[in-house]
């Protein structure tokens, strides 16, 4: 079949399916490594400085939520734009084009999802609060910001399981 028909899209889409769900776990398991290793280790230097100095103190105990999101000036999140756009050029050399595509677009939402997820876990009256999945994320978040070596994840906690870093909310997290 040729590519760009029906019968060739379809033929494809297990192909195109794993490909967005595999690129979406390794932005996720990236993210939450290093998160844990550049975020909290003191050898990271300003990668600490940025993380704890900001994001950990502007959210804190007490104060995990506001209205509305004061954690720019110390964000990390661009700089996990450097390996992930050197990755995903050198991919492009490698992958077939319509492959090559789904994982960029399927990085793309990823890497948008954690910024906006971590976002949305800090401000108060966000629209997602009626969910209870949402709710239950937010909660997980928060016993990262009360107990800083635990819950490294943003949006996909089992990787705090694989990595044993994983715990359950406590009352401060509720």
């Amino acid at each position: 079949m040729m590519p760009g028909s029906a019968g060739w899209f379809l033929s494809e889409v297990p192909l195109l399916a794993l490909t967005a769900v595999g690129t979406h776990l390794v932005m996720s398991g990236s993210q939450t490594l290093l998160h844990r290793w550049l975020g909290h280790r003191r050898w990271s230097g300003r990668f600490y400085r940025n993380h704890v100095n900001f994001h950990h103190v502007y959210y804190a105990r007490g104060h995990l939520i506001s209205t509305v999101y004061r954690g720019e000036e110390g964000n990390n999140t661009p700089f996990f734009l450097i390996p992930t756009l050197l990755a995903g050029g050198g991919l492009f050399f490698v992958l077939p084009g319509a492959v090559f595509l789904v994982m960029a677009l399927a990085g793309a939402a990823s890497f948008y999802g954690h910024v906006y997820f971590d976002k949305v876990y800090h401000v108060a009256g966000s629209p997602l609060e009626r969910f209870a999945w949402f709710r239950r994320k937010q909660q997980l978040h928060f016993v990262h910001h009360l107990h800083a070596n635990s819950n490294f994840a943003v949006i996909d906690f089992f990787w705090d399981r694989l990595l044993g870093t994983y715990r359950e909310p406590d009352e401060e997290a509720l």
